[in-house]
């Protein structure tokens, strides 16, 4: 078995020129606004941060002047100066999230893009395409802050290590505030880098103290991509791992052996071992860049009695018994 990492897409892009923020035309028919840092061109050896941010439905359709009504896309028209490129698609309906994947890896290609702090925000429409286009590729973003959004709580376990800010009015009578409660009280527990703002008499358009307060900018910047560190570990630790595990994928049945090569764990499926990496006594992974994780847990006795191996899904490896 091959554990690998999402496959990038690149697709080439045509760009046109329009004042503040250029507007760009995706081959895929995507279109988005541009704004670059005010020394984006004379600072030709610097790599910037990179900011998606996606409108609400009020904004679909193909006249890009609409994306400026609301978010960073308005403040940049009323003069505000940004420490990062913004990148504002518009949607013809709703979001797709392979179609922005594709945007987003098209614009690092053209552009000096720190791919360590890429981060993604929207509002109500944006904020529910927040929720979703990172828990489907949580790889390529070192933050996000959906606004006014909701999302699938059963899924939110692939953002346990993305720092989210989530923003919400109290008094919101189109998106509940029970929309983005759903996903924080899920995403809490496995997560310690989540915050949630209330609005106590603000309604929908929560996105406006959001998006003007500076703080929002400070902290992001202060945001990194993920990267799993590998600390050492006792053998007498790894030793409690060691066995035989009942890998089932659909259909397929496979076995999984761990076992301890040279003093490190290693895990092997139809001839195939790869090195787990530990990043805490009971979590190992394969890459630092890659989003696999093998977790083994533990019954009531103490003993490891399955793995949870987390990929673009999570799958319960229990342990064969002797």
């Amino acid at each position: 078995m091959k554990f690998k990492a999402y496959l990038v897409l690149w697709i080439l892009g045509m760009q046109l020129t329009m004042a503040q923020q250029s507007s760009e035309k995706f081959i895929i028919e995507q279109q988005y606004l541009k704004y670059l840092p005010e020394d984006y061109d004379t600072n030709t050896e610097k790599k910037w941060p990179l900011m998606i941010f996606l409108h609400g439905s009020g904004e679909r359709g193909e006249d890009l002047e609409k994306v400026k009504v609301h978010g960073p896309t308005m403040l940049v028209e009323q003069g505000k100066t940004f420490p990062f490129i913004i990148i504002s698609p518009q949607a013809k309906r709703g979001w797709d999230e392979d179609i922005l994947y594709q945007m987003i890896n098209d614009v690092i290609s053209k552009h000096r893009v720190d791919t360590d702090r890429v981060y993604l925000t929207g509002l109500s429409m944006g904020g529910y395409g927040t929720w979703k286009l990172a828990q489907k590729y949580p790889e390529m973003f070192a933050a996000i802050v959906p606004i006014c959004g909701g999302g699938n709580p059963k899924e939110v376990w692939k953002l346990r290590h993305m720092p989210v800010w989530c923003f919400h009015g109290k008094l919101d009578g189109i998106v509940p505030i029970s929309a983005s409660e759903a996903m924080i009280n899920a995403l809490k527990p496995i997560n310690d880098e989540v915050k949630f703002t209330v609005y106590p008499e603000t309604y929908h358009n929560s996105w406006v103290q959001a998006y003007n307060d500076p703080e929002l900018y400070e902290w992001l910047l202060n945001q990194t991509k993920h990267k799993h560190k590998a600390i050492e570990l006792s053998l007498a630790t790894l030793e409690q791992y060691v066995g035989k595990y009942n890998l089932e994928m659909g259909t397929r049945k496979d076995t999984c052996t761990v076992a301890i090569e040279d003093k490190k764990l290693t895990v092997t499926v139809n001839q195939g071992t790869t090195v787990l990496k530990p990043s805490s006594e009971d979590t190992f992974f394969i890459d630092e860049n890659q989003p696999v994780e093998f977790q083994f847990r533990k019954n009531k006795d103490g003993i490891v009695d399955e793995i949870i191996l987390y990929t673009n899904e999570r799958l319960i490896i229990p342990k064969i018994k002797d």
